[in-house]
């Protein structure tokens, strides 16, 4: 007897046999080869059969089987598609879609959206062979066609298995008997594990249990020895994974499957898995994250890592939590004061920055409450904080004790102790106990343990002791503020944060430079030099560092000598960073100061280096001026996006309040259009006066004055 499984791949090849022999399908293909006796029944059914070998992503070859009851097609097919990459470029999928009888609506709907979101029902898309376009014409009476086969050879269709009609024609039988050669090869996964056969040892990992520190604290299981976490957390996401919606959504966390023509084998238990690959998406959060169906079988059997012990890759924890588990509810025990249930109360979202509103649970609307995303941003910053002291980072210092504590919510075991924060900058010194630890990895910042039994770490006083005004970024090996190949234009090493051992780190002696030149500028255009523009606006941002108030504007800095289309711009906001040391800065905004053209454009780079820098670095968007200006009711603001990003368009009044959100999303590249019509977020005419329009566009920001007289 075959499995479930085999036996409805028998169903397939045959279904695929029949479609082809009654002509819907000109050409069919089998992903994979099959042998002799195949081979001679198909060619005494009058078919043309062709095993055509093709290449992997990674330059392997894999064979496939083409079959057509005209040579043509098969000839054709051959010199077209032999040895080519199974990751094919546009045109050749057009005519793959061609050869296969595909409609060529859905074809090129399928190469510019794949499983874009179509009407028809489930099980009328799983009788074809291709993805229908919303609206198609042609797949209709395709289905019906599709559909006579289909119930012609399909016989009782129950929950859990497919059966072959009883009635079956000599081919049938016929086909039945080889079937065994192509199908008895081994199923495509294994059983679920829960031992080590699927075990690589990461390097970071201290204590073997298949999770880097990092990893251990993002999850909120620090310094748990046992593998028991790492397969806890493997088989859930894997769980996560298979329960997400497999159809575009913007209101959520979706999947797209990318199935492959070809099947790699497990090295630790020889299990066949298809060779491509998932993608998780996250639209309100702007994330993505792809997995191979391999990285997915090892984590059925409860790793994050795939491969073998020479070559080994691994899932991005960090980022598959964010995606599709950010926070968990359940450990969002209730605050007093807390009157939209974020989990911060309402006092702290007052002193964090003025961007949060007591009455909005998610301000930014990406799913996730305030506070639980506060404290995702402190658990992801805890691994790079070190029990060293550099001067420019808050530090810690672990205490652990002996004993052990319960977490009163999901019954995680830590230890007892606790950690000390010290902040260098502030003087602040900060005591979380390793519960509050694990509760802040699971977005609260209030916990129940059976030693710290409903405790709540004060989020403005944790913030600030862990945060400095000189952030970590990306690409910094030895954190100093200035990514590895900036130090190298300028002359640093890239490997100590003090490259000429002066007492002050690379990246703040930079930046407190830029910041005093900056100062020094004149404020009336010159011809020699370059020179700033102070623009001030009414209101403040509060710091969320420091706690500061900082006056709302930014500083337009021009240099004649560059050919520039547009001034440098430095908010007000990032401009208090740069005077800490920083060229990073965030809060209500947050982005990064550009260190090599801001030093272009102040004339701080040596001679060789400025005929290296691009004019105003690369150009991703451009914001024109609204037309007409002045505006009566209404008018239309222009921009243009050279690459895809996240856009927010947003009026702000001369007080530095937010007025109107026009654009929230992810934008292709193209000229773009909105209109105002002079309403705010109520809805309700604003009086008339200057009004800012402003837009963010990846990390950069741009801003366009607009007066509306009415």
């Amino acid at each position: 007897m075959f499995s479930n499984r085999i036996f409805k791949k028998q169903f397939e090849f045959y279904y695929l046999v029949e479609l082809t022999r009654e002509r819907i399908k000109p050409l069919s293909r089998w992903e994979k080869p099959v042998n002799k006796k195949i081979r001679k029944w198909l060619r005494r059914q009058g078919f043309f059969v062709e095993i055509v070998p093709r290449k992997t992503l990674l330059k392997r070859t894999v064979f496939e089987t083409v079959f057509s009851l005209s040579s043509r097609y098969v000839d054709y097919y051959y010199k077209k598609f032999v040895n080519a990459s199974l990751r094919l470029r546009s045109e050749k999928n057009k005519m793959e879609g061609f050869l296969f009888g595909y409609p060529s609506c859905c074809v090129q709907q399928f190469i510019q959206h794949p499983y874009h979101p179509n009407h028809l029902r489930r099980e009328d898309q799983s009788l074809l062979f291709h993805w229908a376009c919303d609206g198609c014409r042609v797949t209709p009476d395709l289905v019906s066609d599709y559909r006579k086969i289909y119930n012609r050879i399909l016989g009782d269709t129950g929950r859990n298995k497919i059966k072959i009609n009883r009635g079956m024609n000599q081919s049938s039988r016929m086909w039945q008997a080889a079937a065994a050669a192509v199908f008895s090869t081994g199923c495509l996964s294994a059983q679920i594990t829960d031992d080590m056969n699927h075990f690589i040892p990461l390097p970071n990992d201290m204590n073997q249990n298949g999770l880097a520190y990092a990893e251990e604290i993002i999850l909120g299981r620090y310094n748990d020895d046992s593998h028991q976490s790492c397969h806890t957390y493997a088989q859930f996401f894997k769980a996560r994974i298979d329960s997400l919606p497999d159809t575009e959504q913007t209101d959520r966390a979706y999947k797209i499957e990318y199935l492959m023509r070809g099947v790699v084998q497990c090295e630790k238990c020889d299990a066949y898995v298809n060779m491509g690959y998932v993608v998780l998406v996250h639209p309100l959060r702007h994330l993505e994250l792809e997995i191979p169906y391999l990285g997915l079988h090892f984590m059925e059997n409860g790793y994050f890592s795939w491969g073998n012990n020479a070559k080994v890759q691994r899932v991005d924890i960090d980022t598959l939590k964010r995606i599709i588990f950010p926070y968990d509810p359940a450990h969002m025990l209730p605050v007093d004061n807390d009157t939209d249930q974020d989990g911060l109360t309402d006092a702290e979202e007052d002193s964090l920055w003025m961007e949060y509103y007591l009455e909005n649970k998610d301000f930014n609307g990406d799913s996730v409450p305030d506070g639980a995303q506060i404290a995702e941003e402190l658990v992801r910053l805890f691994p790079n904080l070190k029990e060293t002291q550099d001067g420019i980072h808050s530090h810690i210092e672990l205490q652990p004790v002996w004993g052990m504590e319960t977490c009163q919510v999901c019954g995680t075991v830590q230890n007892m102790g606790s950690i000390i924060i010290t902040n260098p900058e502030n003087q602040r010194i900060c005591q979380i106990p390793f519960m509050g630890l694990h509760a802040l990895a699971h977005g609260s910042f209030a916990f129940n343990g059976t030693v710290h039994q409903n405790q709540r770490m004060d989020a403005i006083s944790l913030y600030r002791a862990m945060k400095t005004h000189m952030l970590f970024i990306q690409g910094d090996a030895d954190q100093d503020g200035l990514e590895d190949h900036e130090e190298k234009l300028f002359g640093f090493d890239s490997s100590h944060a003090d490259s000429d051992q002066k007492g002050i780190c690379d990246g703040p002696f930079l930046a407190l430079n830029c910041a005093e030149k900056i100062m020094s500028l004149p404020t009336e255009p010159v011809t020699t030099g370059s020179y700033a523009e102070f623009v001030g606006m009414d209101g403040v941002h509060l710091c969320a560092v420091c706690g500061k108030e900082i006056v709302m504007g930014i500083i337009h800095i021009y240099n004649p000598l560059i050919n520039m289309t547009y001034p440098f711009e430095i908010s007000y906001y990032a401009f208090h960073f740069l005077k800490q040391g920083s060229f990073a800065y965030e809060g209500a905004q947050h982005g990064r100061i550009d260190p090599v053209q801001l030093l272009h454009v102040l004339n701080m780079l040596p001679t060789r280096i400025h005929s290296e820098i691009p004019v105003n670095g690369p150009v991703s968007f451009s914001l024109e001026q609204n037309h007409p200006n002045p505006f009566n009711f209404t008018t239309a603001i222009h921009y243009r996006l050279f690459t895809t990003l996240p856009v927010t368009l947003s009026i702000y009044n001369l007080q530095g309040q937010k007025v109107k959100t026009l654009i929230c999303e992810i934008q292709e590249p193209g000229e773009k259009q909105v209109r105002w019509n002079g309403t705010g977020n109520n809805n309700l005419l604003v009086s008339d006066g200057i009004y800012f329009c402003r837009i963010r566009a990846g990390t950069k920001n741009q801003s366009k004055k607009m007066i509306l007289l009415k």
